[in-house]
């Protein structure tokens, strides 16, 4: 599903991955995640796509929303496992939006 954002500009967090073959508790954490992000001030939505490599972008108003976002306690406790167990590379890039459009049939 294509997240349906505010007007821009706002910001991306592009998180993109390299798994391990440890799955214990993945699905779980990242459904947690997904969940608790949505609660989150600032939060606008996110898209995720995994094959060899998994690329998740989430969207936030403001940089201070993404700041807070990221030492919120159980994303700090998912973001070790992530480093620990699930994950032997990953990359994370914040960007600024400037502009979007769309399409709909």
């Amino acid at each position: 599903m294509i997240a349906q954002t505010s007007k821009a500009p706002y910001y991306a967090v592009i998180f993109t991955s390299i798994r391990t073959e440890i799955d214990e508790d993945y699905l779980k954490t990242a459904t947690q995640m997904e969940e608790l992000a949505i609660l989150q001030p600032g939060y606008l939505g996110h898209e995720s796509a995994r094959e060899s490599i998994g690329i998740t972008v989430s969207y936030w108003k403001d940089l201070e929303s993404i700041k807070n976002w990221k030492k919120q306690s159980d994303h700090l406790l998912a973001q070790k496992n992530g480093r620990e167990k699930w994950y032997s590379a990953y990359k994370i890039r914040i960007c600024l939006v400037e502009r979007d459009y769309d399409f709909k049939l």
